[in-house]
């Protein structure tokens, strides 16, 4: 294996349950009611489509989120073992990128190169579409069966196994209802053993 593609939001990044408090949060701001329960298996989407499942107004809605969610995170919100991990992967010359659903203006924010993270801004359809890992693996120039997708949700899953990826659930300790991918690990420091 010589390529890994990550997601951000919950996999890289501890920040699910901020995702989904921001979202709540715009909803509520704009008057629209949504329970929290309704949107946790929504986050990994394309934003615009998430606020499209329960208003008329989504470019609005995720805007709000964006800035609600870019005014609470913080740089060091990165799970403690990513970067460790991260830099071992530069050292064995692993070639690795992320596919988020987040914007480029929210990334851009983030202390990652800039160049190794694909963005919904970068795509016509985000996940759970395959273009995004497919971009991904082009800029790589890592084949599909050289490299793996290491993620959170359903969303993360999917595509990496419409292409005939290995998708690997990190879990961070929450057990989640997902049973579509072929390996479970806890903690992002355990795909090194897969390299």
């Amino acid at each position: 294996m010589n390529g890994i593609i990550f997601d951000l939001d919950g996999t890289l990044l501890d920040s699910f349950s901020l995702r989904v408090e921001s979202w709540y949060s715009a909803f509520k701001m704009n008057n629209v009611q949504v329970n929290v329960e309704e949107i946790k298996p929504l986050i990994g989407i394309p934003g615009l489509v998430l606020a499209s499942y329960f208003c008329n107004t989504p470019e609005k809605i995720e805007h709000d989120e964006e800035e609600i969610f870019r005014e609470k995170i913080h740089a060091n919100a990165f799970f403690e073992d990513v970067w460790p991990t991260l830099n071992k992967l530069d050292e064995t010359k692993v070639q690795w990128m992320i596919v988020t659903s987040s914007r480029r203006s929210f990334v851009s924010l983030l202390p990652v190169e800039q160049e190794k993270i694909i963005t919904i801004d970068d795509v016509i359809y985000g996940k759970p579409s395959t273009e995004p890992y497919e971009l991904a693996l082009s800029r790589m120039k890592t084949g599909k069966d050289n490299t793996i997708v290491v993620g959170d949700s359903v969303n993360d899953m999917i595509p990496a196994m419409k292409m005939g990826m290995k998708a690997i659930l990190v879990t961070h300790g929450i057990e989640r209802d997902i049973k579509v991918y072929d390996k479970k690990i806890t903690e992002i420091s355990e795909i090194l053993q897969l390299v």
